[in-house]
């Protein structure tokens, strides 16, 4: 698999004001897709860790934020192996299926829908 990957940030939480700053981002919201350039599957992994209090000299009014900004500020800190395991499964999944639905023996066979007039 040849698997390229893209964050996204989906949501955000903030602290009106903490350590004389106003408007902090406490919380970040986040999405890692991987597509598989020789399929072109793609898997996504939905996460969320919470940001520390900058420092003051680093300090980056949420109005000024960019996504690029929020992004470099989790890729170092959020352990990267979970989401390139669920993803990378994601695409196998689709590629060859482990886990179809099963039919229950005991359920009733589904009725269709009357045809439309």
């Amino acid at each position: 698999m040849n698997i390229t990957y893209v964050w996204a940030i989906t949501g955000m939480k903030m602290a009106p004001s903490l350590d004389g700053l106003t408007d902090v981002v406490t919380n970040v919201q986040f999405s890692y897709t991987g597509t598989d350039s020789n399929s072109g599957f793609s898997g996504v992994f939905q996460g969320a860790i919470p940001v520390g209090a900058p420092d003051a000299a680093g300090f980056v009014p949420l109005a000024d934020l960019t996504e690029a900004e929020v992004i470099a500020w989790i890729q170092p800190i959020y352990p990267i192996d979970h989401p390139n395991e669920v993803v990378t499964n994601d695409i196998q999944n689709q590629i060859a299926p482990t886990n179809d639905d099963a039919p229950m023996p005991w359920a009733p066979e589904p009725t269709p829908p009357p045809p439309a007039e």
